[in-house]
């Protein structure tokens, strides 16, 4: 999953604090943090998760639900979607034969 929050930079004080105080906290089982960038310019965090459930990753996110406003996508790695897709062709193909 990535998502991408956006925040008022004049809130990044509180931020920072309060993305310390989770970071410093157990991370919810089901979820991993692969990577975080932040825009240069400011205002803006992209996140990319490893999550098993929706609710691990509102467990980590909720804290800063006041202070942010986040964009959630669910992406796969390319290589990963590619079999998927050719899975999902078969079954359709079988179904509905070749055209």
């Amino acid at each position: 999953m990535l998502d991408i929050t956006t925040f008022d930079p004049g809130q990044g004080i509180e931020l920072f604090k309060r993305w310390e105080m989770v970071e410093s906290m157990e991370f919810p089982k089901g979820l991993k943090v692969i990577n975080q960038w932040f825009d240069a310019g400011g205002g803006r965090a992209i996140t990319l998760y490893d999550v098993e459930t929706i609710e691990d990753y509102m467990a980590y996110n909720f804290p800063f639900t006041d202070l942010c406003h986040v964009e959630v996508f669910p992406v796969m790695e390319a290589g990963d979607y590619k079999k998927f897709a050719a899975q999902q062709m078969e079954k359709l193909n079988s179904l509905y034969g070749s055209p």
